[in-house]
């Protein structure tokens, strides 16, 4: 990920198979998003988007880098490995570092929102690996037709002095499995059971395949040649292969994250990349509950960390959600 540009997403319209491809591409098999009966059924009263879907904005957003279009060069391979000439970029790194949602209320089939985004912070640090780090933020408010916001989304980007090296792990079985995925209906977190360093785990993925990263691309939108195409990625890039999305990763991780407080809960979900996931890779999540609150809606903040089977930090984040 470049340096951020201002998203230009003026029709964002909600659309009912666009969730369930969403749900499927993270693996989350959560009715709440597919099945309409049981949705109906649900306190929500119909179907919602998983926490992370407003990425598929950028299948509508004209100006959005990394689609390729018909009649124009594209700087992932064709015939040669790269469609365009390579662009300096100072011999630095670039990435996505963070994203942080705020939720003012579901998403849902029928909404047609717009986004409005601004510049937000933009800071340094020193890294001793990286040299100068320049961190630049965007906030997107996601508004329904009235104005009314629905949910904000701040991504950061980071751009490193010297090139960050990263280099394949060891096959996925190198780690046992984690606790298993848990099949709904699940125990939720309830005012009974909400206490201060209650935690769960959950695997995420195991023996992550390169095609479901490049079906997460075709959901979400992001068709860079960094997560779909090897040519690109191996002879121009200098990476060893395609590596995830880092949504993808916070995606699963809202899989985990909702089975484990309830759908439609959440009031915000944040999450820093620390690692790159790459085909193969096994993704295992802890949740922990590190602070409550009384009243007549509780609110509990959690603690997230996902790790691969190496045992390294993929990320960790932080949720905030309602209580039953």
């Amino acid at each position: 990920m470049s340096d951020l540009v201002l998203p230009r997403v003026p029709r964002f319209p909600i659309e009912e198979g666009h969730i369930k491809l969403f749900a499927r591409a993270l693996g989350d098999g959560n009715p709440i998003y597919a099945d309409l009966d049981y949705a109906g059924r649900s306190p929500l009263g119909g179907v919602i988007a998983p926490p992370t879907f407003s990425e598929a904005a950028n299948h509508f957003d004209e100006d959005w880098p990394f689609r390729p279009r018909f009649g124009q060069p594209w700087f992932g391979s064709s015939a040669s490995p790269s469609g365009v000439p390579a662009a300096s970029n100072g011999g630095g790194t670039a990435m996505h570092a963070e994203t942080h949602f705020t939720y003012h209320r579901p998403l849902r089939p029928g909404m047609v929102l717009s986004v409005r985004p601004r510049r937000g912070r933009r800071w340094e640090k020193y890294g001793p690996r990286s040299g100068k780090l320049t961190f630049s933020e965007v906030v997107s408010t996601f508004v329904d037709g009235q104005g009314a916001p629905v949910l904000d989304c701040a991504t950061v980007a980071l751009r490193t002095e010297r090139i960050v090296e990263e280099t394949v792990g060891a096959p996925a079985t190198a780690k046992p499995q984690a606790t298993a995925p848990k099949t709904l209906p699940v125990a939720l977190l309830d005012r009974d059971n909400c206490k201060v360093g209650l935690r769960t785990e959950a695997t995420l993925v195991e023996n992550l395949t390169r095609t479901q990263i490049i079906q997460y691309a075709g959901v979400s939108g992001d068709f860079s040649p960094q997560h779909t195409d090897e040519v690109f990625n191996t002879q121009v890039a200098g990476y060893p292969t395609i590596f995830a999305h880092g949504m993808l990763t916070m995606g699963m991780l809202g899989r985990a994250l909702t089975d484990f407080v309830g759908d439609g809960r959440l009031k915000t979900f944040g999450f820093q990349f620390r690692r790159q996931v790459w085909p193969g890779d096994s993704l295992f999540a802890a949740l922990e509950v590190t602070a409550t609150g009384e009243g007549p809606q509780p609110i509990a903040t959690l603690a997230l960390s996902v790790s691969n089977q190496h045992g390294q930090l993929v990320g960790k984040g932080y949720a905030t959600t309602l209580v039953s």
